[in-house]
């Protein structure tokens, strides 16, 4: 008991929230310091508002200023204006606590345990800090969909739209959370608030372009959507579709694929009413867009581990779960670390695209336990107390 005791201070949620906060600041600073190459990321986000102001193709290469196209939504632009304005030191900090400080709340904020927050705020840091390093905005869109998951059990579904447009504009799959829709009542209000706010989101840039200008800018940015190369690949399913077996199928059909696969367990409406089931729905859905994206990223994988922490630490924890969350850490969360050798990166990590491969087998096992009502009803049931919903 004293051993126990020594350790709690850990599940203190105040104390989570101090370390995210001081784990933004330090990365900001660090990554300051060793000057603008190492948080390009965040330049072309500034510039892209510039770009906005000036008239410019915000769409095209500008290899003297970025280190990559922009490619995020004008709407984007827009609402980055207020760090884009701001001294690169200030702007960076403050964007870095915005995605750590969102995380932090959205998993606060989940109708579960205080433990289980705090092991699963504890569990997603490393990850956490892989994407600040690369100032992106993956932080961010995990918490709005997590942000979707908790307004609709609270029955707001107003502001649960408004994270759905939120999350769209940010990054395109980040409306992928409206797929919770189906398990809810308040239908017509979520609809309704989730369009509103694509249309008054979509008419931001207005503030500073003519509507043709902008027509102009989103054909600029389809264009460059478009020319996408469909052989480039990251960490997902296509690409250990591709090192692991040799085939090399069109994304779009192993995309097509997946939403099928991702949408099947709403079949099963009878189950809606319960938590258990739309809480595991969630963690589908956080996995599922990040492992069928072909462009997924090292810094995209704190949204995926999000999925994946929230199922482990709400499941029974039988050996197979265990494997594969420790598999999880070692090659999802840990490889991208120097705790690994930079020749077991080059040579292994991302030949054989290991990075993915957890998320990957933890997601099967997530829709397997969606589908399986013989499983839901041996396991799930005596985990977590089922809280009905007047879904």
């Amino acid at each position: 008991m004293q051993g126990k005791s020594r350790f709690q201070f850990l599940a203190n949620l105040n104390l989570l929230f101090c370390v995210y906060v001081v784990a933004a600041i330090a990365v900001s600073v660090h990554r300051y310091i060793l000057g603008p190459d190492d948080y390009g990321n965040y330049i072309i986000f500034k510039n892209a508002f510039s770009h906005l102001l000036q008239g410019k193709d915000m769409y095209a290469l500008y290899p003297q200023l970025n280190i990559d196209l922009f490619k995020y939504s004008p709407t984007f632009a827009v609402l980055f204006c207020p760090f884009a304005l701001l001294p690169d030191f200030l702007g960076l900090i403050l964007w870095n606590l915005l995605n750590a400080i969102a995380l932090f709340f959205a998993i606060k904020m989940i109708g579960i345990e205080e433990n289980k927050k705090a092991f699963i705020l504890w569990f997603i840091l490393i990850e956490l800090i892989t994407s600040m390093q690369n100032y992106q905005s993956n932080a961010l869109t995990a918490s709005l969909i997590l942000f979707v998951f908790v307004l609709l059990e609270k029955k707001n579904y107003l502001v649960a739209g408004i994270c759905v447009a939120v999350g769209f504009y940010i990054k395109l799959f980040g409306v992928f959370g409206a797929l919770l829709w189906f398990m809810y009542s308040g239908k017509i209000k979520f609809l309704l608030s989730t369009w509103a706010s694509m249309l008054l989101l979509f008419a931001i840039p207005l503030l500073f372009v003519s509507i043709n200008e902008l027509i102009g800018i989103y054909k600029s940015w389809f264009n460059m959507l478009a020319s996408d190369s469909p052989n480039e690949l990251n960490h997902s399913v296509m690409s250990v579709m591709k090192n692991w077996f040799g085939l090399n199928l069109n994304k779009i059909y192993v995309q097509l694929a997946g939403i099928i696969l991702l949408v099947i367990p709403l079949l099963r409406w009878n189950l809606f009413q319960e938590k258990v089931f739309r809480l595991l729905f969630l963690c589908s859905i956080l996995i599922w867009v990040v492992i069928f994206n072909h462009k997924a990223e090292s810094a995209t994988y704190i949204i995926a581990v999000a999925g994946c922490a929230l199922w482990f630490f709400n499941s029974k924890q039988k050996p197979l779960d265990i494997v594969l969350i420790a598999l999880l850490i070692m090659f999802t969360c840990l490889s991208p670390t120097d705790l690994f050798p930079k020749f077991l990166r080059k040579d292994y990590i991302v030949p054989y695209s290991l990075k993915a491969l957890p998320c990957i087998l933890i997601w099967i096992k997530i829709q397997y336990e969606l589908l399986s009502l013989s499983w839901f009803k041996q396991h799930l049931y005596k985990v977590i107390p089922l809280k009905k919903c007047n879904c």
